[in-house]
């Protein structure tokens, strides 16, 4: 195992760890982590693998606590999977302004499928959450608004620890540059 993957699996790992400790709803490593997954492994595979075995590591820590619906589960992961593509993107010309950008495309990408997926879960179940109509999907994304803050900010401070801390590192550690 060379130093560079070392270190970009130790940040995404880390990721996992932060997510166990106490923090304000949705204000976590995720969505940075799968940013940055993507922007720094070179193999496309562990681009996306690495992201999908932290969030399942992290939940089951967690006891699978949101696993009530399947569906959701599966859109949120597929989110993140999103979220690493935008990553590759980035790969080739990482600078502040697109990681910035990419950030706030991975949240809004985040925002919009999770809470689809949350009210279109209405419709399978006796109980919905909210009503299975416009106003239902309405109101389901007008709750969730303090949720995005919080994923954005979360995004953008972990993005700026795990992309700037790599930076810095890669000054003091030339061979992180030139390992693939």
């Amino acid at each position: 195992m060379n130093k560079k993957f070392a270190i970009i699996s130790a940040i995404i790992f880390s990721a996992a760890f932060i997510r166990l400790l106490p923090h304000a709803p949705n204000f976590t490593p995720l969505g940075a982590m799968a940013l940055f997954a993507g922007a720094y492994l070179s193999n496309r595979y562990l681009a996306f693998l690495l992201p999908l075995a932290t969030l399942v590591i992290s939940d089951a820590l967690m006891g699978f606590y949101g696993w009530a619906y399947p569906g959701q589960v599966a859109v949120t992961y597929a989110s993140f999977m999103l979220i690493t593509f935008i990553g590759r993107y980035l790969a080739s010309n990482k600078n502040a302004v697109r990681v910035g950008m990419g950030s706030l495309a991975g949240t809004v990408i985040f925002f919009i499928t999770t809470n689809f997926a949350v009210w279109a879960t209405g419709f399978f179940t006796s109980t919905p959450l909210y009503p299975t109509n416009i106003t239902g999907l309405t109101e389901c994304f007008l709750m969730a608004i303090p949720f995005f803050q919080n994923s954005l900010m979360g995004d953008l401070v972990y993005n700026a620890l795990f992309f700037g801390g790599f930076y810095l590192l890669s000054i003091n550690i030339p061979a992180l540059i030139s390992e693939k």
